[in-house]
């Protein structure tokens, strides 16, 4: 099955929907006729990674700015669209949440991140209620399993969900420039360690005085080679990649049935079938 997939890498105007939105919509516009098959964003895109501003930046799920720019987006594309993520407000807490949407429209999932980064002057933890479940989005015959930035370094998740016949992984982020080599070693890593594809979105350009956001989206392939990936533009990346490539390395090469870890069941997860 080839998936022809929109990756985008925005620079949020911190704390500005209604900017970031327009932003958003110019990057966009040229593909929308392309009609992708998925679009994904980065990790709160639509606020920018300054964790002290969620509170007043957190949206209730049923009346969210965010995902009804997203709804737009869906149906215009005709495109299933993983939604990077907001910061979802719900009673007592925060969350910091990927809403998955359907080419009709419709809000079919979400998966709530479930490492936080909280070093480096970052208070995720201070803020945000970690996740307890993985999302598997079974789309088109394919497996797509759903994480969001700090997670990346966490192996744990990916190795679950691949024993759960995962082909596709998505990472969605807000990743400092400062950590290049981390980034792309890890995605790397986690697209060999399973044989999967891997589609990252990550944010681009200024978070504060002295912080950056590396940019480098990226789809990797299952033998961890770095296919196609933008460098620190902000920009969209339009590929394709063919999901018998999984299928056709894991019978080849097969390092998922020569594991011994098959009896382990460390985490919740939920596999969410869309047939629109």
């Amino acid at each position: 099955m080839e998936i022809k997939t929109l990756i985008v890498q925005n620079n949020a105007i911190i704390g500005n929907k209604k900017a970031t939105f327009d932003n958003a919509y110019q990057l966009i516009e040229s593909y929308i006729n392309e009609k992708p098959d998925i679009i994904v964003f980065p990790e709160v895109w639509s606020v920018g990674w300054f964790c002290q501003i969620f509170p007043e930046q957190s949206e209730e799920i049923e009346s969210s700015e965010t995902i009804n720019f997203l709804k737009t987006i869906a149906i215009e594309s005709k495109s299933l669209v993983v939604g990077g993520s907001f910061i979802q407000k719900c009673e007592g807490f925060y969350k910091n949440t990927c809403p998955v949407i359907s080419k009709t429209g419709k809000l079919v999932t979400t998966y709530d991140k479930m490492h936080l980064f909280s070093h480096k002057g970052s208070e995720e933890n201070k803020y945000i209620k970690t996740g307890d479940k993985l999302k598997i989005i079974n789309y088109k015959g394919t497996k797509i399993g759903l994480s969001i930035c700090y997670d990346i370094r966490f192996p744990e998740i990916y190795r679950e969900y691949s024993r759960n016949g995962v082909e596709v992984f998505v990472n969605m982020a807000a990743w400092s420039n400062k950590k290049l080599d981390h980034w792309n070693i890890m995605h790397r890593a986690r697209a060999i360690e399973n044989q999967c594809f891997m589609l990252v979105a990550d944010q681009t350009g200024k978070i504060s005085q002295n912080e950056y956001n590396l940019g480098h989206s990226m789809l990797i392939n299952p033998w961890g080679d770095i296919e196609e990936s933008l460098k620190e533009e902000e920009s969209c990346l339009l590929c394709k990649f063919n999901t018998s490539k999984v299928k056709e390395l894991r019978k080849n090469f097969p390092l998922i049935a020569d594991r011994r870890d098959n009896n382990c069941n460390m985490f919740k997860i939920e596999e969410i079938n869309i047939n629109e």
